[in-house]
C-alpha cells in the first residue's frame, strides 16, 4: 500500500512540476508554429543621412529619416488623441535630427517612468510607431540592413501562426514574424491574438 501511495505521489509531483514549467513558458520563445508564408526580401545597399536604426545583436535595420517620416505620415493612425500626439512626436523628433547622423531609434523614445494616462499611452505608441515603421519599410524592401557593420542585399522572412498551448485572456494564437540572414536575426516580432 505504501509503495502504491508513493507511486501516486510521484506521478502527482511530476504532473504538478510539468504544469508549472509549462505555464511559465513564453509562447514567443518557440519557433515550432506552422509557417503561413515565407518571402525573400531585398535591401538597398546604401542609405541617405540622417537615418535611424533598429539594432538586434549584431544586425541593424537602417531607415533614412525622409522614408521614416513619409511612412509614419501615411500609415500611423490618429483616431485617438494619444495616437495623434505620438505620431506628431515621432515626426517632430525625426525632423530635428542633425544632418549626417545615424541614430539609434531607442534614443528617440519617451521615458515611461512616472507617466500615467494619455501621456503613458503616447509613450507606448511612440515605441510601437517606431517598431511599425521599421517592420513596414523592411517588408516593403525599402530598409537597408547591416550585419557586423556590413550592408547586405537580401534576407529571408518567415511568418508563423499557431495555437498557444497555454492561452491567456482569450489570446489563443501566437503570431511570429522573423527576418533573418543565415543565422543572424535582423528583425523579429511576436504577438498574441484571439485568431
Amino acid at each position: 500500500m505504501a509503495k502504491e501511495s508513493m507511486h501516486k505521489f510521484l506521478i502527482l509531483m511530476v504532473f504538478l512540476a510539468s504544469s508549472l514549467v509549462y505555464a511559465d513558458s513564453d509562447p514567443c520563445e518557440s519557433n515550432l508554429y506552422p509557417v503561413k508564408w515565407k518571402s525573400n526580401l531585398s535591401h538597398p545597399v546604401s542609405y541617405e543621412l540622417p537615418a535611424i536604426f533598429y539594432k538586434t545583436n549584431n544586425s541593424k535595420v537602417i531607415v533614412s529619416v525622409s522614408k521614416a517620416i513619409n511612412f509614419v505620415d501615411g500609415n500611423m493612425a490618429t483616431h485617438k488623441p494619444y495616437l495623434k500626439s505620438a505620431k506628431e512626436y515621432i515626426i517632430n523628433s525625426l525632423s530635428e535630427l542633425p544632418k549626417n547622423k545615424l541614430v539609434d531609434h531607442s534614443n528617440l523614445w519617451i521615458a515611461t517612468e512616472a507617466l500615467k494616462g494619455q501621456e503613458l499611452n503616447k509613450a507606448i505608441h511612440v515605441m510601437a510607431g517606431y517598431q511599425g515603421l521599421f517592420e513596414g519599410l523592411l517588408l516593403k524592401n525599402e530598409a537597408s540592413v547591416s550585419i557586423n557593420e556590413k550592408l547586405i542585399a537580401s534576407s529571408n522572412t518567415v511568418y508563423m501562426v499557431g495555437k498557444d498551448p497555454a492561452p491567456v485572456h482569450g489570446l489563443d494564437y501566437v503570431h511570429k514574424l522573423i527576418v533573418s540572414n543565415s543565422n543572424d536575426i535582423v528583425f523579429s516580432k511576436c504577438w498574441l491574438d484571439s485568431k
